[in-house]
């Protein structure tokens, strides 16, 4: 039996089986450039059939997507703290969004990098068991103990379970492929959390597990990487990373970096180091 789609706000559907198991938050659009999951979703939600309980599908930004901007006052995946003062769009965005996580067990939360100079798809999250579900090469674990700010950093602090996949950069993809990749992982994680039928897909290849221990926010208005990196490069140790102003940084031990760019403002994110596991 097909169950029906009820639209709650312009921005949030939601499909109710009414059969009780898992209630599962499908999020995407939290930056208005980051598109392949979006095609993905639109395919997925009006021909979905539940086996149990409630999916929520949750096009974050709504504003930033009609004015086709990033976001339109501050970053959507930095307001997800629980002493907000919940003023800016974003901020009251964020808000809502908690209302839905907090009734969920599950979110899989989808995106695309902002890389340069590579285009890799990967996993994020700590719950390192559920990543055979997912067709990528490389997981990140932990990094919700270094940005304790993102809905997925949320569902940890209330200890659900929670997903992010980076289906490829923005600047340098394969829409189609992105798309694909959205679509099968959303399909595939819906039956691991039993939301619709058949047994979820398992995928054995070989994973690189890193996990992450530092993320490095700007002191100057004068930060240099040493170089270029792509993302998930491996740096040795007593390399240099970067020039914060006139402060060398010398990496300690060998790491991996992830999105890392040069910055041209104080207290500015990013990059992140970590380590294989």
């Amino acid at each position: 039996m097909k169950e029906k789609m009820e639209k709650i706000l312009e921005w949030i559907y939601l499909i109710d089986s009414e059969k009780k198991w898992n209630i599962t938050t499908i999020m995407v659009w939290v930056h208005w450039n980051e598109i392949s999951w979006v095609k993905a979703l639109d395919e997925i939600k009006s021909n979905l059939e539940l086996i149990s309980w409630k999916v929520y599908f949750v096009y974050a930004n709504q504003k930033a997507i009609k004015k086709n901007v990033r976001f339109t006052e501050k970053n959507l995946n930095r307001c997800f703290l629980k002493n907000n003062n919940w003023n800016t769009y974003e901020e009251k965005r964020a808000k809502e969004i908690i209302d839905i996580l907090e009734k969920s067990d599950y979110l899989l939360d989808i995106h695309n990098t902002t890389s340069f100079n590579s285009s890799l798809e990967f996993l994020i999250t700590t719950h390192i068991d559920y990543a055979k579900y997912f067709n990528v090469n490389k997981v990140v674990s932990h990094i919700d103990d270094i940005q304790k700010w993102w809905s997925d950093w949320f569902m940890d602090s209330i200890w659900k379970k929670w997903f992010c996949l980076e289906c490829g950069s923005i600047n340098y993809w394969d829409k189609e492929k992105s798309k694909i990749l959205a679509k099968k992982s959303i399909l595939n994680f819906l039956k691991v959390t039993k939301n619709i039928s058949w047994e979820p897909e398992v995928f054995d290849n070989d994973k690189l597990i890193i996990k992450m221990k530092l993320m490095y926010k700007t002191k100057s208005n004068d930060f240099k990487l040493a170089r270029e990196f792509k993302d998930f490069e491996e740096i040795k140790r007593w390399e240099l990373i970067w020039i914060d102003w006139k402060e060398k940084i010398i990496n300690k031990q060998d790491s991996i970096i992830l999105f890392a760019h040069n910055r041209k403002q104080v207290n500015s994110e990013w990059f992140c180091l970590g380590v294989k596991l």
